[in-house]
C-alpha cells in the first residue's frame, strides 16, 4: 500500500512539472514572438495610426514625404516602432514640420502608445 501512495505522488509531481514546463515555454515563446515580423508590425502601426485620425479634419497622418514607419526593433513581448507623421496644415511637406512618436506592437498585434485625437 505504501508503494501506491508514492506512485500517486510521483504522478501528481510529474503533472505539475509538465504543466510548469508548458507554461514557461508559452511565456518564452510570447516574449520572443517569432510570428511578429518587422513588416507586419510596421504596417499594422501605420494602419492603426491613420485609422485613429481618419475622421479628424486637419488631423495627423503618414501621407507625407518620408513619413511612415522609420524604425522598428524587437523588444520583449512585441516590437517597438517609430513613426514619422505630419499634423494639420503644414506650410510645406518638409521634415522640419513632421513629428515622430514611438509606440509598441504587442505579441497579439495590438498597437499602443501613439498620439490619438
Amino acid at each position: 500500500m505504501h508503494c501506491g501512495v508514492d506512485s500517486a505522488r510521483s504522478k501528481a509531481m510529474r503533472k505539475k512539472l509538465i504543466g510548469f514546463c508548458i507554461t514557461a515555454l508559452l511565456i518564452m515563446l510570447s516574449a520572443w514572438s517569432p510570428w511578429l515580423t518587422q513588416q507586419f508590425a510596421e504596417s499594422r502601426t501605420v494602419d492603426s495610426f491613420n485609422k485613429a485620425w481618419l475622421s479628424m479634419i486637419d488631423g495627423c497622418g503618414t501621407n507625407c514625404k518620408g513619413c511612415g514607419a522609420i524604425n522598428s526593433k524587437r523588444v520583449p513581448f512585441g516590437m517597438e516602432v517609430t513613426l514619422e507623421y505630419g499634423c494639420g496644415l503644414m506650410p510645406e511637406d518638409s521634415p522640419e514640420y513632421h513629428e515622430r512618436a514611438t509606440g509598441f506592437v504587442s505579441t497579439f498585434g495590438t498597437v499602443h502608445g501613439f498620439p490619438k485625437p
